[in-house]
């Protein structure tokens, strides 16, 4: 019987796989989601290693004050198995999904996830030959999917933490010495104690400059209000970027963007749309902006854009009206050969079926083109809470090396990818691909639950691997508690050659 993969960007679908065999057992159910954490804007093809060795589990201890790392913490080569392609980091939270995080910083790789009695972890190694230190913070996370946690370090090393919020107030941890996840330390506000009282997806970012900039949400779903701070590693303050929000919904509707994304050209470029209310049917209007600084932004064709953007100033790709397929999760950005943005999601066609769709820059304008000629493909998506959907757009569009457009989808968990003529924007061929090296599934503990695998964010001075993590939980199930609790999964550290 064939297996399942489960495979998503933001959230759920499955995928039918031949199943492995580990141990003379076969693992008839593998669901596997892939989440794809990129610092640069680049594609590369990954070559699968013939095996995996597993790594011994290392202990996690409570540490109440901080520490310094000693000369001592070094491995010599001797007791080092260089070999080791998987390595065990802990164990951890599997009654929902809720997403962990690696970034690298040059030989610094950091994880931060919730361990297995629910409490936010960040794990922290100097570079690969040195034992990973361990920091749990006073945080704790219920049944909401939204409430992931991230990190990232400023020019001089400082780490900074946030998570672990749904309209929360602000849950902001940061060190008191470089590159020493133990001096973690609560930092009650970033700008004030009385503002930041419902936040919501907290990302970090460095600008050209490598200034760390930190983005949240004020506000909830039908009205949220997205704000920019620039951090003073002088002053150790965080200070707004703009005078007012980025966004405003003016009281009717709030914004889902991706981005920004620095690409080939230099620029910062973002894609949103808007959605009215917490039904994710009301996604409306996929819009556009750009920015060589993120302070100063502007129209694809280089117009001057006013702050706050609301629907009505906005560049709109494609004017897609509430109820017509949009989906806030579900839209990627990328760049074709000549340096011009190109977005791959989703809408309902004439017929009320999910089509896949191709926007390209042109002239002054937008082309918008339909890819996927599917039908029995709608989905309900007049629903609120963290949604699993049976269309997904996990990767960003890109350019291949015969000079193609390669479009990659799921469907019902199937990996499809679309090769579209540049000139025409038609499609072409339709194959598959694999969104993560297969022989991650092999490391599926239980098959009642699904296997997540994310890729680390950001360039390792190992530039011969690339790393992701893995681990297995329930879906998501609408930010709702379940009546049961599965036992703890464990999370697993991956380094694939490329």
């Amino acid at each position: 019987m064939a297996g399942r993969i489960h495979c998503l960007q933001g959230l759920a679908s499955e995928t039918k796989l031949s199943p492995p065999k580990v141990g003379g057992l076969t693992r008839v159910w593998t669901l596997v989601a892939y989440l794809r954490l990129e610092m640069t804007d680049r594609m590369s093809g990954i070559s699968i290693f013939p095996r995996y060795l597993l790594g011994a589990l290392l202990p996690v201890a409570m540490v109440a004050s901080p520490a310094l790392a000693q000369g001592s913490d070094v491995l010599p080569v001797s007791k080092l198995n260089i070999a080791s392609e998987v390595e065990a980091i802990d164990f951890t939270w599997s009654g929902h999904r809720v997403y962990a995080q690696m970034i690298q910083r040059g030989e610094h790789q950091f994880i931060i996830y919730y361990d297995a009695s629910r409490q936010m972890t960040i794990a922290h190694r100097k570079h690969q030959r040195t034992p990973w230190r361990y920091q749990k913070v006073d945080s704790f996370v219920g049944w909401d999917s939204h409430n992931y946690a991230t990190l990232d370090v400023d020019e001089q090393g400082y780490i900074h933490v946030l998570g672990n919020m749904h309209n929360d107030q602000l849950v902001y941890y940061r060190s008191t010495i470089p590159w020493n996840v133990r001096s973690l330390e609560k930092v009650d506000y970033m700008i004030s104690l009385e503002r930041e009282h419902n936040v919501t997806y907290p990302r970090f970012l460095h600008d050209a400059n490598g200034t760390l900039i930190a983005i949240y949400r004020l506000g909830g779903s039908g009205d949220g209000r997205y704000y920019y701070h620039g951090y003073d590693v002088e002053t150790r303050t965080w200070r707004l970027l703009h005078d007012k929000e980025f966004f405003n919904g003016e009281g009717e509707r709030g914004a889902y963007y991706e981005g920004p994304h620095l690409g080939p050209d230099g620029l910062f470029h973002m894609i949103w749309v808007w959605r009215e209310t917490p039904s994710a049917a009301t996604n409306n209007n996929l819009s556009y902006v750009r920015s060589p600084d993120l302070i100063n932004w502007e129209d694809s064709n280089g117009e001057p854009v006013q702050l706050p953007l609301i629907r009505s100033t906005g560049e709109i790709v494609d004017p897609i009206p509430t109820f017509a397929g949009l989906l806030n999760g579900q839209k990627k950005l990328g760049f074709d050969a000549d340096d011009l943005p190109m977005i791959s999601y989703y809408k309902h066609d004439s017929a009320g079926d999910t089509q896949i769709m191709l926007a390209r820059k042109s002239g002054k304008g937008w082309t918008t083109h339909q890819i996927s000629d599917w039908t029995d493909s709608k989905q309900d998506l007049d629903r609120g809470g963290s949604l699993s959907v049976s269309v997904l757009v996990p990767q960003k569009p890109f350019m291949a090396e015969d000079g193609t457009i390669r479009v990659r989808v799921m469907r019902d968990g199937n990996a499809i990818e679309f090769t579209v003529d540049p000139n025409s924007n038609k499609r072409v061929e339709t194959g598959s691909y694999e969104p993560f090296p297969s022989a991650i599934a092999d490391f599926q503990d239980n098959p009642e639950l699904r296997q997540y695998v994310v890729q680390a964010q950001g360039v390792a001075e190992d530039a011969s691997h690339d790393f992701y993590l893995s681990w297995e939980a329930n879906p998501t199930n609408q930010d709702q508690a379940r009546g049961d609790i599965p036992a703890p999964s464990t999370l697993r550290l991956h380094k694939v050659p490329r």
